[in-house]
């Protein structure tokens, strides 16, 4: 009977390193001998695990192998449409597939989903069909257990750069998964976390004057003529006027592709870049324990009201849990707009201005605070209709399928640039001072699109705006953590050398 259990363990390692060989992207047969261990280490922690639990050995190590697998197809559809592979805090996430799974399991092409049931069948019968006698259940627990201490100590061991991409290609898919997912649940990683939220440039000071402040984080925005010149003229009209009026303007650096909006959010309301936050780097909110020093938390003791808002379901990305730590005073979610204008499947942009201007408009004794962040324009795209001959309002290159999304994208660019509009003329009328912060949280998950046009944009755009200046500043480049910075700037900001009249603007507009 040993012979049996060695040769389901023989084959369940073997199958587990031809399964991790099919994730992208993909890295050399010929791996570092550590991150050979780890897997084999992780492997057979799951075989015994499972074999504690079902008493079955061949059935164990088929389910350890299948994870191998699963982990891989999972990951593979997120880097197809993310540029990243399948990270240890994606785990904390897969309450969100069950609870939204409109943006989660679309993703997953019809031939995965196959393969998923198939094994799942496989595994049912196998489990059926396995009658080989097992090694008692203290064998198998003091395995698992030696896997995972030695584990812990080869991982933390493992030369990693943190950069998914990279160190998947140096050491495998599964190695760096379990690595990652080792190495970020050490106490470490919570105590550099709160270490470099407490360097926060907002942990201390307060703005020295109150002007309303507006900062608008817009889904998936960014200047689609950077990728293409077929798009229409006026789709971004007007963006393009209320950067010529700014006081800042230019591309943003941000530390997401085409999703993660958390990541980008984090990095503006703290100003902490990726690069301090170790392994938290990849879900910030969840190593998020208690107070930390955010924008909110410097506009609040400068006397501001400090106001969240956001279109969707306020536990999504648990930010019901982490606003309150950055010192939001109130948080509007989905039940706030409810009987509000939609735009597909979400909340339209239209219904945020609208949101903002009735906060701004009612009456109160405090300047106000406003972090909005938008969802019309979230994916994915590839379900939503798009009618024929609706291509052509939006750009140039067809009614050619391979263009739908691009389509269904733009239409939604154009609500946004209409927001844009809508909010800044509200203002341009308005007797009290503001200030408009607005920027994309990434480029959208367009990777067909982008193979097709021969590009792979990965900034988004941003602009700092006054109701009082008229600055047609030049461009500036600069990394999400910083915008908060240059809207601190904005408050100080003199209107003295480039003031200019409105009616002269607008003149100036119409010829």
């Amino acid at each position: 009977m040993a012979g049996v259990h060695a040769l389901a363990f023989a084959a369940m390692l073997a199958a587990s390193f031809a399964l991790d060989a099919v994730a992208v992207p993909r890295a050399p047969l010929r791996r570092p001998l550590r991150a050979v261990f780890l897997h084999g280490l992780a492997v057979s922690f799951v075989g015994a695990c499972v074999l504690i639990a079902t008493s079955r050995p061949v059935f164990s190590a088929g389910i350890a192998a299948a994870l191998v697998a699963l982990l891989a197809a999972i990951s593979n559809a997120k880097f197809e449409s993310l540029r990243e592979p399948f990270v240890f805090t994606d785990l904390s996430l897969f309450s969100q597939l069950f609870a939204h799974p409109r943006l989660y399991l679309p993703f997953l092409s019809v031939g995965k989903v196959v393969a998923i049931a198939a094994g799942v069948v496989l595994l049912v019968a196998g489990c059926l069909l396995d009658h080989a006698d097992a090694p008692p259940r203290a064998v198998a627990a003091a395995v698992a257990l030696a896997c995972l201490l030695i584990g812990a100590r080869v991982a933390a061991r493992l030369p990693l750069t943190l950069d998914a991409t990279a160190d998947q290609r140096r050491h495998g898919f599964f190695a760096v998964f379990v690595a990652y997912l080792l190495n970020g649940l050490r106490p470490a990683t919570l105590k550099t976390f709160d270490t470099a939220a407490g360097t926060s440039q907002y942990a201390t000071g307060s703005p020295p004057r109150g002007p309303d402040v507006i900062v608008i984080q817009s889904e998936s925005f960014f200047d689609i003529r950077r990728a293409t010149s077929a798009v229409a003229p006026s789709l971004m009209a007007g963006f393009d006027r209320a950067r010529r009026e700014a006081i800042a303007h230019g591309a943003l650096i941000v530390p997401a592709w085409g999703a993660n909006t958390m990541r980008t959010e984090f990095a503006v309301l703290t100003g902490i870049p990726a690069e301090r936050l170790g392994y938290a780097r990849f879900y910030p909110y969840a190593f998020l324990r208690k107070v930390c020093p955010s924008l909110a938390g410097w506009f609040r003791r400068g006397g501001y009201r400090t106001i969240a808002m956001h279109p969707y379901h306020v536990d999504f990305f648990g930010r019901d849990r982490v606003f309150p730590l950055m010192h939001f005073d109130a948080f509007m979610d989905i039940r706030s707009f409810d009987g509000r204008p939609r735009a597909g499947q979400y909340i339209a942009d239209a219904a945020v201005a609208d949101a903002i201007i009735d906060v701004l408009d009612a009456p109160r004794e405090h300047p106000a605070f406003i972090f909005a962040m938008t969802m019309e324009n979230h994916g994915p795209l590839h379900l939503e209709a798009v009618a024929a001959g609706e291509a052509a309002r939006y750009h140039a290159l067809g009614e050619d399928d391979a263009w739908h999304d691009l389509t269904a994208y733009l239409r939604h660019l154009d609500n946004a640039n209409r927001m844009i509009e809508r909010l800044l003329d509200h203002l341009r009328r308005s007797d009290r001072e503001t200030i408009v912060c607005f920027y994309g949280d990434h480029v959208p998950a367009l990777r067909r699109v982008f193979d097709k046009l021969g590009v792979l944009p990965d900034r988004s755009d941003y602009f700092v705006w006054k109701n009082d200046a008229c600055a047609d500043a030049c461009a500036q480049d600069i990394r999400a953590e910083d915008l908060g910075r240059m809207l601190m700037s904005a408050i100080t900001y003199s209107n003295e050398p480039r003031a200019c009249d409105r009616d002269t603007l607008a003149k100036a507009e119409r010829a």
